[in-house]
């Protein structure tokens, strides 16, 4: 069930984004350590005879914190992207997942469409608590929603569950949102 954003009514119960702050501290002590070990190689004596102690008259160690630096930076610039792109919106009628920079993309799953949800959690999602939800719809496809490494998935996941399990009432001249107050 796509729609657009402005379609949307309901007061917002949750607003996130993906937790990208375990997955950045990891890899920055991941690269810390090995520009660390490949520095501590650097210094290994060898046959003096066959290396150069600079290139470009720039030290070797010089270079190898710029790589690693590049390397670091390159790394976190995915985890950037997947934070700027993605936002999760709980409704007390429905979950809006926003996606895209330069094009964007706007996913609504009202109570009608909702078939099932589940919560996927790695070893180290479940040590620092966070992991993927899973929705899928009730819609030919069955097509599935991610919504990506979400912080406390598991109470998320129960505000979805509790908002997408509430029967709708329509009564004539009322919307849904003023039933369910």
């Amino acid at each position: 069930m796509s729609a657009s954003a402005s379609g949307s009514s309901g007061s917002i119960i949750w607003r996130g984004k993906p937790w990208i702050a375990p997955a950045a501290i990891a890899r920055t002590i991941v690269v810390i350590i090995v520009a660390v070990a490949a520095i501590l190689i650097e210094f290994i004596p060898a046959d003096t005879t066959a290396w150069w102690p600079g290139l470009l008259s720039f030290p070797l160690i010089g270079w190898t914190v710029i790589a690693f630096l590049l390397i670091w930076a390159l790394s976190l610039l995915h985890l950037l992207l997947l934070w700027v792109s993605h936002t999760y919106i709980l409704r007390n009628d429905s979950l809006e997942i926003r996606t895209g920079i330069l094009t964007s993309e706007s996913f609504v799953v009202a109570a009608a469409g909702f078939a099932d949800m589940e919560v996927d959690k790695s070893i180290i999602g479940r040590v620092l608590n966070f992991g993927d939800i899973i929705i899928r719809t009730q819609d030919e496809s069955g097509r599935a929603k991610v919504l990506k490494r979400i912080r406390n998935p598991l109470s998320v996941g129960a505000q979805i569950r509790e908002v997408m399990a509430r029967p709708i009432v329509r009564i004539e001249g009322q919307s849904p949102t003023e039933v369910r107050k």
